[in-house]
């Protein structure tokens, strides 16, 4: 069954999609205006309604750090009923696009419908809702439009950092050099003690990801082609 945990003292709530094991959040207004944002909205909706609900919080916007339909397969339901513009980096609609075509070679018999997107073309873009102040920086990679979203000492990385694996596959799209780069260009700048809120899987600091998550480091040790 999938799960909703509250973490930060209630101000983020993860719920853990059935499907895959994806995570979504939902992060509060830091000023208590009640309302909150989405971020990698999976395919269990009716779970994520009944945790907005609970959390007596009304969505304001959508974020998605990529378009894999785990990701993104609850985002037009709740386009549909709050009214609110869903974020996506503009070199991941095409992955976007082939959500079905992927769930079926999953074996998952459900179908999704995709929302209007509200893309994104630079490479660092923010974004300023619910409160806070969000950095949309390109991390491709896992897919070519994949994002690390950070606000206020926390960054979601969607599949492109996990806390104590890697999210290596052979999904179309998907470059395992271009993965190694974008993360050697991250790790350069970002704070050890920045939270990392992943796809799927716990959390960690970036510190504890560097000493703790050893099946990352021999990925990135690996040579990249010149």
């Amino acid at each position: 069954m999938a799960m909703v945990e509250s973490l930060l003292g209630g101000a983020l709530r993860r719920i853990t999609n059935h499907e895959l094991q994806s995570n979504t959040y939902l992060l509060a207004d830091p000023q208590q205006s009640g309302t909150c944002v989405v971020v990698d909205p999976g395919l269990d909706h009716e779970r994520i309604d009944a945790a907005i609900v609970d959390s007596g919080w009304t969505p304001v916007a959508v974020l998605c750090t990529h378009g894999h339909f785990d990701h993104v397969g609850s985002t037009a339901t709740l386009q549909v009923r709050y009214g609110i513009p869903i974020y996506l980096r503009a070199k991941d609609v095409k992955t976007a696009k082939l959500s079905n075509f992927l769930m079926a070679a999953f074996n998952i018999k459900a179908r999704i419908t995709l929302p209007e997107f509200t893309l994104l073309a630079e490479e660092v873009a923010s974004l300023d809702v619910a409160g806070r102040h969000f950095m949309f920086h390109a991390l491709p990679g896992h897919t070519p439009g994949s994002a690390g979203i950070l606000v206020d000492g926390l960054l979601f990385s969607g599949d492109s950092l996990y806390a104590r694996r890697t999210a290596l596959s052979k999904l179309p799209g998907e470059d395992h050099d271009q993965l190694r780069v974008s993360l050697k260009a991250l790790f350069a700048w970002i704070p050890g003690n920045t939270l990392v809120l992943p796809g799927h899987g716990g959390t960690a600091t970036i510190d504890a990801i560097h000493a703790g998550n050893e099946e990352l480091r021999v990925f990135m040790s690996a040579a990249v082609p010149a």
